[in-house]
């Protein structure tokens, strides 16, 4: 119905289409703060940590615990065998002496016909499975299957007791697989009158060894039982450790912020309890600590830092480099600090004040454009071309000298600045004249350009604001090589530099202009001081008697 137009009386109206955006689904509570932060790798087709536990330990217990248990079930089966064995020779050995036997097999007919049914009832009273009698011939005098009597014994050495040896063998007799023993039946004389064989049959043997393997096998399952509880309550421990995460999400997260903080510009430290723990390569480079390993003494890579926590900032520092270092307390108790080298946020400052330098030039040279061409429209307007003609011809010429005087430089950047300069001047009400013998070679020591244009940049500024509404107002600028470097002299007919601010001018923050002011001195010092230079500033007097306010930059190295 949605877009269906609808009657309503005699008019048509088409309700309005309603768009109906899908709710976000919110994380489940049991989700961390980590998962919020970052997107942590989705692994759908991973078992849960808690499964994955489980499985490994069922599986090695049963990697173990069976091969264990057939080599346990092995040995006792060897075992049971052996004490049959044994079992059978020492009854053997009893039933050899019995007088009965001995009677019947010396040839006594009662005793011979008796034999059986006594052997068999003895035979109950033993628990064994055969008793078997038989003469030197092999032929058996008892059984337990009375139709097996008269027969010949089968299986196993016929020789050995008719040399008075006792032996214990498996075979295969008339009954089954079987272990027995066969001894000798000496007579008084010591003849050897027949054998006498106990058996035991292997099924019951069997029978013995299962139910002693069904008496241990709740023992067994009780292991398996109590490993598996040990291991869900272990895999809840490391869950719960793994911020209810699963190891593949944790290293994903690990990487997301590792890549961060290698990334970063800045060093970065994290501390605890006075140990490094966190140190990005940034900060290793800083703080010549690449091959270190962590945790780490702070103590022994930042022994100027103060130690107490909270928000603070301080320069230090580290060799010959000056660093900015802050220091924030976290949230769980640890400091982050942050190592900022302080050239780089110089120069961004510096190229943030000549940017700024560059907008009052275009904004001077506008200024001044604009009355140019409004001077021009009112002489035409006037009918006065002549006029007008010269006006023009005045400020070419004017253009002209001063691009050829700032082209003797021979380097670009530094002659637009001053040529820019000149309108600057011209606006504030002071004239600035470029010293004719300024030169630069064509090639300097790295930094020491960039240097000069800064300076030169904030030392005509301020020189042309302190002389702007003073008389003839002048600004003379002198650029030029010495035997030693590069010199930079720069005088204004100002008043000249207050008394109580003469020794801290170059200070930061430093300034009789307000507040927000007193960087651009600040600025050309620290980095003319960083190339072994200097900025000094005097009162001079001219020929003429005036006075005059100078401010001298030194750099050293005018060449490479």
């Amino acid at each position: 119905m949605n877009g269906t137009p609808v009657r309503r009386g005699q008019t048509w109206h088409t309700p309005a289409t309603v768009s109906v955006r899908p709710v976000p689904t919110p994380l489940p509570p049991s989700v961390p703060e980590l998962a919020r932060e970052v997107a942590l790798p989705h692994t759908p087709r991973l078992l849960r940590v808690r499964s994955r536990v489980f499985l490994t330990t069922l599986g090695a217990f049963l990697l173990l615990a069976l091969p264990l248990a057939l080599l346990a079930s092995l040995l006792l089966r060897g075992g049971l065998h052996r004490t049959f064995a044994d079992r059978a020779l020492r009854e053997s050995q009893l039933v050899a002496t019995l007088p009965p036997v001995t009677a019947a097999l010396g040839g006594q007919p009662a005793a011979r016909r008796q034999l059986n049914g006594l052997i068999n009832r003895y035979r109950l009273v033993l628990g064994a499975d055969y008793i078997v009698v038989t003469d030197r011939a092999g032929i058996r005098l008892t059984h337990p299957t009375p139709a097996e009597v008269g027969r010949h014994m089968v299986g196993g050495d016929f020789g050995a007791f008719l040399r008075g040896q006792s032996v214990t063998e498996t075979v295969q007799g008339t009954l089954g697989p079987s272990v027995r023993a066969k001894v000798p039946v000496f007579s008084s004389d010591g003849r050897v009158l027949g054998l006498a064989s106990v058996g035991f049959l292997l099924p019951r043997v069997g029978d013995v060894f299962w139910s002693v393997v069904r008496a241990g096998l709740p023992w067994y399952l009780a292991a398996l039982g109590l490993a598996l509880l040990l291991s869900n309550i272990i895999a809840r421990r490391v869950r719960a450790e793994l911020l209810d995460l699963e190891p593949e999400q944790v290293a994903g997260g690990l990487l997301h912020y590792r890549t961060v903080l290698n990334t970063l510009e800045d060093g970065v430290l994290v501390v605890r309890a006075g140990q490094i723990h966190v140190m990005n390569p940034q900060a290793r480079a800083l703080l010549g600590a690449a091959e270190r390993r962590l945790p780490v003494p702070l103590a022994d890579l930042l022994p100027a830092l103060l130690a107490s926590p909270g928000g603070r900032s301080q320069t230090l520092q580290l060799g010959r480099r000056p660093v900015l270092v802050g220091v924030q307390l976290a949230e769980d108790g640890a400091e982050v600090i942050t190592l900022r080298d302080l050239a780089r946020v110089q120069a961004l400052a510096d190229e943030l004040t000549q940017s700024r330098r560059y907008a009052e030039l275009l904004r001077a040279q506008t200024h001044e454009f604009t009355n140019r061409l409004h001077t021009l429209a009112g002489l035409l307007h006037l009918g006065e071309t002549e006029e007008a003609l010269r006006l023009i011809h005045a400020q070419s010429a004017r253009h002209t000298a001063q691009a050829d005087a700032v082209r003797r430089l021979g380097h670009v950047r530094l002659a637009a600045l001053l040529l820019g300069k000149f309108d600057r001047a011209a606006e504030l009400g002071v004239t600035l004249s470029l010293d004719p013998l300024s030169a630069l070679p064509e090639h300097l020591a790295p930094g020491v350009a960039e240097v000069l244009e800064l300076a030169t940049g904030n030392l005509v500024e301020n020189a042309c604001e302190a002389a702007s509404g003073t008389p003839d107002a002048q600004v003379h600028v002198l650029v030029a090589q010495d035997p030693e470097g590069v010199v930079l002299e720069v005088r204004d007919s100002g008043p000249g530099v207050a008394p109580e601010l003469a020794r801290t001018l170059t200070g930061r923050g430093v300034s009789t202009k307000g507040r927000g002011r007193g960087v651009g001195l600040a600025l050309v010092q620290q980095r003319a001081a960083a190339l072994g230079g200097t900025l000094v500033h005097d009162r001079v007097t001219d020929a003429a008697g005036r006075w005059w306010t100078r401010f001298t930059l030194d750099l050293p190295g005018g060449a490479p």
